[in-house]
């Protein structure tokens, strides 16, 4: 491990920078996004420009123009929060996802992840498929957060298990930093699932 983070650092490019700062913020997204407080989509909008430029610059294409639109998706989030917060007279509430959400969440997933797979194949990009379903459920989850869903937990959980997955098989360096963030959210999603069904029931 000592010697990892030595060869780690031997070579600092810009690249290895904005994903280590990235993945710095990601952190305190991941503590406001338990704690319930609107200060996640701010340092979501740092995260996601900084995460960005890494993912880019290794053609990991599909996750990296995610953060696009998790940036825009991140003020659409304080939007929402904070109008919820209005008219709840306190912060907005936690909702259940019902038969509905259920199945628009994972057919758009499923559209999605085609048509994501079908462009990158026109790429350089060698996990193409693996990039697109990521992004596809990464997608929605975030889409579901605004709303602030108890169940999209469980999807944060299974794009970040398909995450380091593909990361570690990929083989790019520059990008391992990034297995200690979303390892984290692994252990956060599940800290978080129960943390949010337990307010959820005190409401």
């Amino acid at each position: 491990m000592v010697e990892f983070i030595g060869n780690y650092f031997s070579e600092f490019t810009f690249v290895k920078a904005c994903v280590l700062f990235g993945t710095l913020t990601g952190f305190l997204v991941m503590w406001f996004q338990i704690k319930q407080n609107i200060l996640l989509w701010y340092c979501n909008i740092v995260s996601a420009t900084l995460l960005g430029i890494g993912f880019f610059s290794k053609e990991v294409y599909a996750y990296a123009f995610f953060q696009v639109y998790y940036i825009i998706t991140s003020v659409y989030g304080i939007y929402c929060w904070k109008k919820g917060a209005q008219n709840n007279n306190d912060a907005m509430p936690i909702v259940m996802m019902r038969l509905r959400e259920w199945s628009i969440s994972l057919s758009v997933i499923a559209i999605l992840a085609v048509i994501l797979t079908l462009v990158l194949k026109q790429t350089t990009s060698e996990l193409a498929v693996q990039d697109a379903i990521i992004t596809a459920i990464s997608a929605v989850a975030t889409f579901l957060l605004t709303k602030k869903y108890l169940q999209y937990w469980c999807f944060w959980i299974a794009a970040d298990l398909l995450y380091v997955i593909t990361i570690i098989y990929s083989g790019s360096e520059d990008l391992y930093m990034t297995l200690i963030l979303y390892v984290s959210y692994i252990i956060t999603s599940v800290i978080g699932l129960f943390e949010w069904s337990r307010k959820y029931k005190k409401q």
